[in-house]
């Protein structure tokens, strides 16, 4: 498992088209089993690395592949939300996606998703089950199980999701990787209007902030984390979805390792407004506006046909409404950053389910249990506040488990995060 740095030094020295040519059979092997890839773009990486082997103006990520989260646009491939209802290749790439090929960074193709990313677990009637390759028996998470599965498995240093409600961090937590959701406004394009935002999943801290930086336009600064004051939370949104005792432990052991690196760490009491009535309007909404995009809305999940019609008041004033919200509640929430720099809790309340877990699941069903993975996440997408998952061990199943960073700068989170995993 090559890091991103590696790669780089590699394509350098023995070019970049022997790694990619070794890297796309690999993934075509491999990927039978964890069904993590929805398209592969083998012509346009390997034309893309001979032009790299040619240049003599590397960039920072020079022959570094890369993985793509399906709801993000990717020239030559079709965006097609985890549906089969989008089938014309999309004639242009995102912002994110050119200042990744600006950097040098190879797209190898995209990744799986559950349906418009609405579930924790990446299971589609267009693409089946996405398994965990730590355990294939369970799921990778959601939404961006694809592209947490893909890093995972050691096919690429690190991968692009999306993170509406937790969607980078729970994949993140069930995988065993960093996942950054960043603050809102931070990267261009927004997902289900102000919740959601692009970001990175990657294997270790730094390669999460090669990647963010190559995303965000910024340049790389590593600096080391000055005594911090930690509140460590335990409340989830609902009483509800309290957290699995393997997540209690894990907030513990790294709060444990925050002392011993010489932060102040205290148990925090975080109040805040109630996030769900605006959550769910922006939900509806957004995946609302992604269905009425399609070219064939017809072949949506049923479940989704549910949605979009469950979704018809999530409109007008009632979504003027939960955008304002949104931003009371950021304004209301920067205070607790008053009081402590990060604020440190569980990524997920509940420990990764079974592979298949949507299966024969209508809407409503499918919506209830997910609320244990959201539990803990789903609040700083309403604030817009960047938030982090960390590795943090393994449970008594055997899977990874991560805990939650949340503060007012991502760079913080990334030092931080860095310091935790340092040798």
């Amino acid at each position: 498992m090559l890091s991103s740095s590696q790669w780089r030094t590699t394509a350098l020295e023995h070019g970049a088209v022997p790694l990619i040519e070794r890297t796309l059979r690999r993934i075509r092997a491999q990927d039978r089993s964890l069904n993590a890839i929805s398209v592969l773009l083998d012509d346009e990486a390997l034309s893309t690395a001979a032009d790299l082997d040619s240049s003599t103006n590397p960039g920072p990520l020079h022959g570094v592949p890369v993985l793509i989260k399906e709801e993000v646009d990717v020239r030559g491939a079709p965006t097609t939300y985890g549906t089969n209802a989008n089938p014309t290749p999309a004639a242009s790439d995102d912002e994110i996606v050119r200042r990744l090929r600006a950097s040098g960074a190879i797209i190898l193709g995209k990744t799986t998703m559950p349906a418009f990313g609405a579930f924790p677990f990446t299971e589609s009637e267009a693409r089946g089950i996405t398994r965990n390759p730590h355990n294939p028996r369970f799921t990778p998470g959601g939404s961006s199980g694809g592209s947490a599965a893909a890093v995972a498995a050691g096919w690429v240093p690190f991968a692009i999701g999306g993170d509406g409600g937790g969607s980078i961090r729970i994949p993140s937590a069930h995988c065993g990787l960093f996942g950054l959701k960043p603050a809102r406004g931070t990267l261009p394009g927004e997902l289900w209007c102000r919740l959601g935002t692009a970001g990175p999943i990657a294997r270790t801290a730094r390669d999460c902030a090669l990647l963010f930086d190559a995303l965000s336009g910024s340049e790389a600064i590593e600096s080391e984390v000055a005594s911090l004051r930690i509140g460590v939370s335990l409340q989830p949104a609902t009483p509800l979805t309290p957290p699995h005792r393997d997540h209690v432990r894990a907030v513990r052991r790294v709060a444990d390792q925050l002392r011993g690196l010489g932060h102040t760490v205290s148990d925090y009491a975080l109040r805040h407004k109630d996030p769900t009535a605006a959550f769910v309007t922006q939900f509806f909404a957004g995946i609302r506006e992604e269905i009425a995009g399609l070219e064939y809305p017809e072949r949506i999940e049923g479940r989704h046909k549910v949605t979009r019609l469950a979704g018809a008041w999530a409109q007008g004033p009632a979504l003027r409404w939960a955008e304002k919200f949104s931003d009371e509640l950021g304004e209301e929430l920067d205070r607790v950053f008053e009081d402590v720099d990060v604020l440190l809790t569980p990524t997920v309340a509940s420990r990764p389910a079974r592979a298949g877990a949507l299966s024969r699941k209508g809407m409503l069903a499918a919506q209830i249990a997910s609320l244990p993975s959201v539990a803990f996440t789903a609040l700083w997408n309403v604030s817009g506040h960047p938030a982090m998952n960390i590795p943090a061990g393994r449970g008594r199943d055997g899977l990874p488990v991560g805990v939650q960073l949340v503060a007012r700068d991502e760079r913080l989170l990334l030092n931080l995060a860095a310091s935790l995993s340092a040798p």
